[in-house]
């Protein structure tokens, strides 16, 4: 029985297939086999690897606070076979290293662990035949005290800056104060506890952020971040009308001035002008506060009009003006 020439050809392309694909996958065989002994070689070679090797004091008593900030890990670098680099690598990963607070403090409010005493340390976590070749930090140094500390107020460090025709009324931080730790020297120095630099602009409406604190060298804070709240506030345009108030009068002297009243441009917040004092009747402001004065030492005896001078504010006002800079006046005998 004879086959057709297409029967023909498709069983030639299936043989034709079918010893390729054998071949194929010989080599891939082969492929992975000499990966494996290449893998195996580089394993069995000794080589060196860097490593960061997390680092904390433990042990430490009750009464006693570490004041500086001991560096979080420690470079160190190992040598060994390959695979034993592996094993650290992908394993037995490499435990923090625990610095026994009692045996490397010096009673006296330091503390100093050298290269060779890291290197004792981390020996003992070690496979037999790993050598450490290196640590970078040559001696890692803290401080502490039993318990010295003052509260210290908190204070903005940067530039807050409100949107449009809004301003900042007020700042507050929660807590208000932290607890310096520290010598005495240190904590007789310290005046306040600034922020970290701020530089926030924008502000329309009430903000909540977490900030943390400035470090200080040789203190430790508590807390370390605090909470600082903005108040931005809409401000107002508005006039007050503020008598003129003589002063270094002589005793038998009186300054009458024209006009008695000078008016007083001058911007506030919407909240500080809701607090201020109004008149019932006319429900217009009332002047506490403000203080125009002319000064009788200032007046030339031939001169028609006197210098006025804002001489004082309330708190919280912006841009205040007056109207006019001199008036006339009329000095009478008592």
């Amino acid at each position: 029985m004879g086959f057709s020439l297409p029967e023909f050809t498709k069983s030639f392309k299936n043989c034709l297939f079918s010893i390729v694909n054998k071949q194929f996958l010989v080599f891939l065989f082969f492929l992975a086999l000499s990966g494996i002994f290449w893998l195996l070689m580089a394993l069995n070679e000794t080589c060196e690897k860097e490593f960061s090797v997390g680092l904390r004091i433990v042990n430490i008593p009750d009464n006693a606070i570490i004041i500086d900030d001991v560096p979080p890990s420690v470079k160190v670098t190992l040598r060994d076979k390959g695979y034993m680099i592996a094993v650290y690598m992908y394993v037995n990963k490499l435990h923090d290293m625990g610095v026994d607070f009692k045996t490397y403090s010096d009673n006296n409010g330091r503390g100093n662990v050298s290269a060779a005493n890291l290197t004792k340390i981390l020996y003992s976590q070690l496979y037999k035949s790993t050598k450490i070749v290196s640590v970078k930090n040559d001696i890692i140094r803290f401080s502490y005290n039993f318990g010295q500390n003052k509260r210290i107020g908190v204070r903005l460090n940067g530039k807050v800056k409100a949107a449009g025709n809004y301003y900042l009324s007020r700042v507050v931080f929660t807590p208000d104060s932290v607890a310096v730790f520290g010598d005495k020297e240190k904590l007789d120095s310290i005046k306040n506890i600034f922020t970290e630099k701020q530089s926030i602009s924008n502000v329309s409406d009430t903000m909540t952020l977490k900030v943390k604190l400035g470090k200080i060298k040789g203190v430790k804070l508590v807390p370390e971040e605090v909470s600082m709240k903005l108040f931005p506030d809409v401000l107002i345009e508005e006039v007050v009308d503020v008598p003129v108030e003589a002063i270094n009068m002589p005793e038998d002297k009186t300054l009458r001035t024209f006009p008695s009243k000078v008016r007083v441009h001058f911007a506030i917040g919407a909240s500080i002008l809701r607090r201020m004092p109004k008149n019932k009747d006319t429900n217009t402001l009332k002047p506490n506060g403000f203080r125009i004065v002319v000064d009788y030492n200032s007046i030339k005896g031939n001169s028609e009009k006197c210098r006025i001078y804002l001489r004082s504010v309330p708190a919280g006002t912006r841009n205040a003006r007056m109207e006019l800079s001199e008036i006339d006046y009329l000095i009478e005998q008592k």
